[in-house]
């Protein structure tokens, strides 16, 4: 089977580690893969492309913020494939590489990959998620020898809708979540940390990790005694003003304390509704704009925690 891989030249790694994992498909001559790499010096892009799209099976999408930004990829290459996929000719593959507002598109009514549209850059494990999106790939070259496009489109539509089931969650799950989104605030914050080694005179250091607290020092050496403690917590006697506040005792506390003794404690609160859990920011929370009423996940408060904390020593992006 013919796949045409679209993408933007911005992702061009994502392409190269994807080609890696399609050499067993291609060895079992399962598949092959036309991307415009193969245009040689002198071909006329359009037609080549044009040519390659009319003949393939597989319209595999490399989605990304650059992506759905591109002219060329979005508007020409996949309203291209769309009518295709209108008219039973192709099988249209959203393969999400980097967080973006795919949802959004018309893409959202296709089944993407790899699992739950989970993008491939925020696996902990990148061969995972590219091991996902080949055994994927792998059952519909196998189901498409047996039955038409039509219906694989058919039933890939209809799996793709977000069902939405109702349910409760006791303590051990709110406490699961709170822990877990703990973990993955530290391992974000750990891994930004060891990025700041690039900015000159920057100099960040972890000073306690344990299953409640975690605190760091950030100093900026650019600047006379300019430099900031982050300490987030999830100790449950310093969480009495969440039950307070918020009729909850599942919450997690961030104090940014500056060398000059200032200091500024806000908190975020566990929260959910008859479908997830996720965070709100607390009602005393006063230092960004971020709505009461959002829903928050541990990777979005932990971009507000580094913004205000880098910002505490005078850095800004």
């Amino acid at each position: 089977m013919k796949a045409f891989i679209s993408y933007s030249h911005v992702d061009q790694r994502f392409l190269e580690r994807l080609h890696v994992h399609f050499a067993p498909l291609q060895r079992e001559e399962l598949i092959t893969t036309w991307t415009d790499n193969d245009i040689l010096a002198g071909g006329k892009l359009d037609k080549k492309i044009s040519d390659s799209l009319a003949n393939s099976k597989l319209f595999i999408a490399l989605l990304s913020p650059d992506y759905i930004s591109s002219n060329y990829c979005y508007e020409k290459e996949f309203k291209n494939a769309l009518e295709m996929q209108e008219k039973n000719q192709i099988i249209v593959i959203p393969v999400i590489v980097e967080d973006c507002d795919w949802l959004n598109t018309p893409f959202q009514k296709f089944k993407a990959l790899p699992k739950d549209g989970k993008p491939i850059s925020a696996w902990n494990n990148e061969n995972t998620a590219y091991l996902n999106i080949i055994q994927e790939i792998r059952n519909l070259i196998t189901v498409s020898a047996k039955r038409p496009i039509k219906a694989i489109e058919i039933e890939s539509e209809i799996s793709s809708k977000n069902y939405k089931i109702k349910k409760d969650f006791d303590s051990i799950q709110k406490l699961e979540f709170q822990e877990n989104s703990f973990k993955e605030i530290k391992k974000i914050i750990e891994i930004n940390i060891s990025e700041l080694g690039s900015l000159e005179n920057i100099n960040a250091k972890i000073t306690k990790d344990d299953s409640n607290v975690f605190e760091a020092i950030l100093v900026n050496r650019n600047m006379i005694g300019i430099e900031c403690i982050l300490s987030i917590n999830i100790e449950k006697e310093k969480n009495q003003l969440y039950q307070q506040l918020h009729n909850s005792e599942y919450g997690l506390n961030v104090v940014l304390k500056k060398s000059n003794g200032s200091k500024q404690d806000f908190s975020y609160s566990l929260n959910f509704d008859e479908y997830n859990m996720f965070w709100k920011t607390s009602s005393f929370h006063s230092f960004n704009q971020t709505p009461i009423t959002e829903k928050l996940t541990s990777k979005q408060i932990t971009e507000e925690i580094w913004e205000m904390w880098l910002k505490e020593v005078g850095i800004e992006f």
